[in-house]
């Protein structure tokens, strides 16, 4: 795998990392809003492989923790971080393996302690490219699924105090090019969308009454983007908008 070296940086004038790193993803970030700390993870190479790297910095660009959450000899890939209002935090990424396996850790709000290494889905499928979101205070993840050689799924599951060998299955695709699978959460609802084809994102609703996620739907970027695509999307499950 190609390592390349790049610059660290967060916007919005908060945090400018100006130490160059190994790097297999940029970074992702979020604002923990109960201590108001800068939380970001990225794949930081160690001299042998590919680690999950945890930092926490203040407004002022000061980091005030660093630490490395993977220690497999696989690359550890692709990690993403979202926090609960109650400060509760998760990361999950990728491990690049015979099967590509989803992984995620649960550090507490109350005591900072990091929870351990545990997987997302079927160990005896290939899962990558998770992305991962708050909803109703409990941690949701989406990610991409290989079902066959020329097939490839969209899974989530709920993330909560139980094993995860349950995931639900959303859609499959014969798509070759990037599904760029997202999960969102706004106003009470929750949704993925991906990329199905040349020219349509799908997306999904979660029914929480019924536990269950809706029949898929598809929005048509043929004549303007995904970006634009994907916000008639939101307007349609919030319904506000001139879309509705």
């Amino acid at each position: 795998m190609r390592k390349t070296i790049r610059r660290c940086s967060v916007f919005a004038g908060v945090l400018v990392a100006s130490a160059a790193t190994f790097s297999a993803d940029p970074p992702d970030l979020k604002i923990n809003v109960a201590s108001g700390l800068i939380e970001v993870v990225d794949a930081a190479w160690s001299g042998n492989n590919y680690n999950v790297r945890f930092s926490q910095v203040t407004s002022a660009g000061v980091q005030v923790a660093s630490t490395v959450l993977t220690s497999s000899p696989g690359n550890d890939l692709d990690p993403r971080i979202a926090s609960a209002p109650s400060g509760e935090t998760v990361v999950v990424w990728w491990r690049d393996s015979r099967y590509d396996i989803v992984l995620f850790r649960l550090r507490a709000a109350t005591t900072g302690l990091w929870g351990p290494e545990r997987t997302v889905g079927r160990t005896t499928e290939s899962g990558n490219h998770p992305r991962v979101v708050y909803s109703s205070g409990m941690p949701w993840v989406a990610y991409q699924i290989q079902t066959s050689k020329t097939l490839r799924s969209v899974g989530a599951s709920l993330i909560d105090d139980d094993p995860e060998p349950f995931r639900s299955i959303i859609a499959t695709t014969s798509y070759t090019g990037d599904l760029d699978i997202h999960i969102e959460s706004e106003m009470n609802h929750l949704w993925v969308t991906w990329v199905d084809n040349a020219s349509q994102v799908g997306y999904s609703e979660y029914d929480a009454q019924q536990g269950l996620w809706a029949v898929p739907t598809y929005e048509s970027f043929a004549s303007d983007s995904v970006t634009a695509a994907r916000s008639r999307i939101r307007e349609n499950v919030l319904d506000i908008g001139v879309h509705r």
